[in-house]
Parts: structure tokens; C-alpha cells; sequence
């Protein structure tokens, strides 16, 4: 027998045994772990742990970890039965849980046919891919009469659901198709001109290819170009789809700084009176000053710089004044939050008096998501 306890030490077989504590440790290759332990393998530094039972059974919520047992794989697990286990048995679970996911692909293959065995089990019925059915509609498209409106329109709201998937957008830049389209962009009619930002709209939403053609077509330019010049509503349309060309796409953002893309949209809103527009417009700042700070930048605040005081002032307008609707004034004042320190000292004195009195009204009515951003605008000053 060892002069060492079997708990804390080596055994008498020679074989080290894991020391456990109510924190989790790295439990060592070799080492024995007792039963009644927490035992997991954290999936951030690939690396086994084990820790005392817990009374609130060691689950850490949101943690990057794996429990596991020497008998089966689980969420949650504790070693509780009367033998030790040894760390190899750990690595046979992950091989089972490999082997579990293998399983539970094949079995939903089962559950699916392919494209060929559909044809042959229905050979009346016309089965098509979704690539062949953009075709379908392109060439529906291109045989309907500019100005036949109706129908233009049900075409292009048919495309729009077809386009937001990320193949089929593609498949509108490599068969050209979206020249096509872009063609109707010169449209009179302002239904049909919307209706073909909103297939752009989806098709170039998170999709790289997509937004690269848009500004290399010049799309993003003419958007831009015609803004200043539309009514609210269209200019609304406009916005959205400049927004999907550019956001999560640091060569579309380059591009429409490039553009003046932030001169004109700023402009835009200091000349906007109607809630729809102010908000789309703000909404677009926000997300991208958003993914300023995701990324540790600053150049969408470059951007926006040059035309800081008609910002600050028209911001400052839509915040104090009381017909403004809830939604505008909580992007208005998360806008602020991000850029008073390009404010004059005077705006920001008024902002910050009007923001109080927000907080009060917002808090009193129970609007816990409009006062948090009141709060985090007030201490940020």
C-alpha cells in the first residue's frame, strides 16, 4: 500500500489520482477520476475538467463546454458510478458522439428523396429546382411589357422571394440577370421602380458577390445619385436597399463614402418631416456605427464628421420634439449615444435636459427598452 491517500495522491497500482476541488480543473492524462464528480470537456481549450457536485449540478449557462459520462455522452453529466474513470474513456465518448451525429444524418437522408427519385415516383407532376424556377421567372420577366405595371409587379414581388437565398442571388450576377432588372430602375412608375429595390434588397443582404456587382455595376452610385430628388416614400425604398448594398461589406462602405453616400443620406434626413424616412435613415447610421465598434473602428464616424452639425441639429430637433413617435426618438437619441461629442456644447446641453425628461416619461410608462438607451446616452456624457 502507498503511505499516499488514494484521494489526493498515487494509488497502490502507480496510477495518479485527480485531486478535485469545487472549481474546475484540468484533469491531467493518466489521471483516475473518482465517481460523484462534474466531469467535462471544454470545447474552447479542448481540454478535460472535472469538479466537486455542486449544488446547483456545476451548469454554468452559455459555457463552451461538453459534460460527459463513461458510459454515454450528455448535456449535463456526473460520474456516479462505482468505478473510477480514466481519461481514454472520455475520448471514446466524443468518437460516440462523432458517430451519433453520422447516424442522425443518414436517418434524416432516409426521410428525403432525391430530385431523380421524385421524377420517377411522380412522372406527371413537373418537379423543379429553385434555380430552374429564377429561370422560369426571368423569362417570364423579360416577356411581360414594360408597360403592362401589373404585372410587372407580381413577376418582381415572385423574384423577390426567390432572390433572398444566398445561390439564387447569385445566380442573378452570373446569368446576367441582374442588368435586366436594373434596367427598370429608370422606371416612371414608383411601385414597379420599388419592386425591383426590393429584389435587389434581397438578393444582396449578407451576400458578398451580390453587393461587389451592385457597386461595380454602378448601382450604388445611381441610388445615391437619385435620393436627394425622390419623394419620402421612394427615398425610404432607396435607403433600405443602399443599406443592404453596404452593410457587412467593408468595400461597400469604402465605396459609399466614396460616393458621398453619407452627405447625401444626412442631407436627406435634415430635409425629411415624415417618421418613415428618419427612421430608415438612423436605422441605417446605427447598424453601421454598430459595426464600427464591433470592429474597433472609427471610419464610419470619419464618415459621418463632415456633416456632424446638421445631424447634431436635426437629431437634436426629432428628440425634443413631442409629436415625434417612439420609434424615431429611440434611434434618434441610440444615434446621439454614438456621436455627441461631435455636438456643439449648446445641443448638447438641450439634448441632455430633454433626455431627462424622457427618461422620467419612458420609465413611468414601463418602457424599459427606450429608457435603457436614454440611460446609456446620459452616461456617456
Amino acid at each position: 500500500s502507498s503511505g499516499i491517500n488514494a484521494e489526493y495522491g498515487v494509488v497502490s497500482d502507480g496510477v495518479e489520482n485527480f485531486v478535485a476541488t469545487d472549481e474546475w480543473a484540468e484533469i491531467k492524462p493518466g489521471q483516475r477520476i473518482r465517481k460523484g464528480l462534474h466531469v467535462r470537456m471544454n470545447l474552447e481549450t479542448g481540454k478535460k475538467e472535472a469538479k466537486l457536485l455542486s449544488d446547483d449540478g456545476g451548469q454554468t449557462p452559455g459555457d463552451n463546454t461538453l459534460r460527459i459520462r463513461n458510459d454515454e455522452v450528455v448535456d449535463v453529466g456526473v460520474v456516479d458510478d462505482n468505478l473510477p474513470i480514466v481519461v481514454e474513456e472520455m475520448e471514446e465518448g466524443l468518437k460516440r458522439v462523432a458517430k451519433s451525429d453520422d447516424d442522425s444524418v443518414n436517418s434524416i437522408k432516409k426521410k428525403f428523396r432525391s430530385m431523380e427519385e421524385l421524377k420517377k415516383e411522380m412522372p406527371n407532376v413537373e418537379i423543379k429546382t429553385e434555380g430552374q424556377l429564377m429561370k422560369d421567372k426571368m423569362a417570364l420577366f423579360n416577356s411581360v411589357n414594360t408597360s403592362d405595371i401589373p404585372s410587372l409587379i407580381i413577376v418582381l414581388e415572385e423574384l423577390e422571394d426567390l432572390a433572398h437565398k444566398y445561390d439564387n442571388g447569385g445566380l442573378l450576377v452570373s446569368q446576367g440577370w441582374i442588368g435586366e432588372l436594373g434596367e427598370l430602375l429608370s422606371h416612371s412608375d414608383e411601385e414597379v421602380y420599388r419592386g425591383v429595390l426590393r429584389v435587389f434588397s434581397s438578393a444582396a443582404q449578407s451576400n458578398p458577390p451580390v453587393q461587389k456587382h451592385c457597386i461595380q455595376a454602378g448601382y450604388l452610385d445611381a441610388l445615391i445619385s437619385k435620393l436627394l430628388s425622390q419623394s419620402e416614400k421612394l427615398a425610404k425604398s432607396t435607403v433600405f436597399t443602399i443599406s443592404s448594398m453596404v452593410r457587412n461589406f467593408p468595400a461597400g462602405l469604402d465605396a459609399f463614402r466614396s460616393l458621398h453616400g453619407y452627405n447625401t443620406l444626412s442631407t436627406k434626413l435634415t430635409l425629411s418631416s415624415q417618421a418613415p424616412l428618419q427612421r430608415a435613415i438612423l436605422t441605417f447610421y446605427n447598424d453601421l456605427l454598430d459595426q464600427d465598434i464591433q470592429l474597433k473602428s472609427d471610419e464610419v464616424l470619419k464618415g459621418l464628421q463632415p456633416a456632424g452639425s446638421m445631424l447634431c441639429k436635426k437629431v437634436s430637433e426629432i428628440i425634443s420634439d413631442s409629436s415625434s413617435s417612439v420609434d424615431v426618438v429611440q434611434e434618434a437619441v441610440q444615434f446621439y449615444s454614438h456621436t455627441h461629442h461631435i455636438c456643439s456644447a449648446d445641443i448638447n446641453t438641450a439634448v441632455t435636459e430633454r433626455l431627462k425628461q424622457l427618461q422620467v416619461l419612458f420609465n413611468s410608462e414601463g418602457n424599459e427598452e427606450v429608457t435603457s438607451i436614454i440611460n446609456l446616452a446620459l452616461s456617456g456624457q
